[in-house]
């Protein structure tokens, strides 16, 4: 099917019209269907290094008007080297429209902040609305990146609507009050199902069946083990320090196993949503699943901070590389649908404007 099927049309389809069947194929005649394959990426860290490095220059000769030009490259370059039974990825998104966003969203900063400096309940005001625009600007910015991404011919589409983004805001407020914060799990799991639930390759649907004490057990775990090594290495400190002459050293070790393992409770956190989420992620008949190690995972996370940190940010691309080829090269998907007959949905182009605020107030929408 050619782009310019779906280029073409100027309003997104109803529900009612989303798409049409899918042809089944049977394995004799697609070699790929009923097996299990494997994602691959072919990136390295050197060829994003080179990337990476011109970006940050060329951000800086032009006092950041480049940004638009570099999240293209670098999405492209990851895109395009991630690969699945012989089709690559590809970010589609056009810098100039995005820098339109981004100059719009920078002006709205600049307001909020001359603003701040006059009027006290001004600023009050302007915080209150971006507040309430977060949901939309979630929305909007899922929307316009699916929008922007393809597999082989056949793009991604977000179908989630506002009223449902600021429906689940609304929950997710309520139960982070009501519970003081001790659900966020359940905030995570709400959060991934409306990201996955609304969104298609071509037709066919993304689908999460994770529950929420799923994710409950994920984050708190760590939570619950960092706890536990703490109780268990006090108590036998504590019992040492009885027999030692210099009690002030078993302080110093107790601290140093307490940063240790704070160290690890957030990458561990990150590796066990990213299992949950995948090995219970479908689209339509196929089934994803992850070979992810939670341990390996929390051992890349930690030692990238670590490198980084003594490399003074030059190591930046190759802990990217690091974390996302093994992100990718866990992932297998049982493949049960022709990626041959996918089918694209009539979609219309969406504004950058959400993204670039989402990107300028630092909202993250990448949970």
């Amino acid at each position: 099917m050619h782009n310019s099927d779906w280029d073409a049309a100027q309003h997104p389809p109803t529900s009612s019209t989303f798409f049409t069947p899918e042809p089944r194929v049977s394995p004799e005649e697609n070699p790929w269907l009923g097996r299990t394959h494997h994602f691959q990426f072919h990136g390295t860290a050197s060829e994003y290094f080179g990337i990476w490095i011109v970006n940050i220059l060329l951000m800086i000769v032009t006092f950041g008007l480049y940004a638009p030009w570099a999240k293209v490259r670098r999405l492209r370059y990851f895109y395009g080297n991630t690969e699945f039974v012989q089709r690559r990825f590809d970010f589609t998104g056009i810098p100039h429209k995005i820098l339109l966003g981004r100059l719009i969203a920078i002006g709205i900063y600049v307001a909020i902040s001359v603003i701040s400096n006059y009027s006290v309940k001004a600023t009050l005001i302007g915080v209150v609305i971006l507040y309430l625009a977060v949901p939309w600007l979630i929305r909007a910015t899922i929307r316009f990146n699916a929008r922007n991404s393809k597999f082989g011919n056949a793009r991604f589409y977000f179908s989630g609507s506002n009223k449902e983004a600021y429906w689940v805001f609304l929950k997710c407020i309520v139960i982070n009050l009501l519970t003081l914060g001790l659900f966020f799990p359940v905030v995570v799991w709400m959060y991934k199902r409306y990201c996955l639930d609304h969104l298609y390759a071509g037709q066919l649907k993304f689908k999460l069946s994770a529950d929420w004490p799923a994710y409950m057990r994920a984050m708190y775990i760590p939570v619950f083990l960092f706890i536990g090594i703490l109780v268990g290495a006090g108590l036998v400190l504590a019992f040492a320090g009885q027999l030692s002459s210099n009690p002030a050293q078993l302080i110093w070790l107790f601290l140093a196993i307490y940063l240790l393992g704070l160290f690890f409770v957030w990458p561990l956190m990150s590796a066990r949503i990213f299992i949950t989420t995948w090995n219970n992620t479908s689209i339509s008949r196929s089934v994803f699943k992850t070979d992810c190690g939670q341990w390996h995972y929390a051992w890349i996370m930690v030692t990238n901070w670590i490198v980084k940190v003594l490399s003074l940010g030059l190591m930046t691309p190759w802990a990217a590389i690091r974390l996302y080829r093994y992100q990718v090269e866990s992932l297998s998907l049982h493949l049960k649908n022709d990626p041959d007959a996918m089918i694209n949905k009539l979609q219309a182009e969406h504004s950058a404007l959400a993204e670039e605020i989402s990107d300028i107030f630092d909202i993250d929408v990448s949970l």
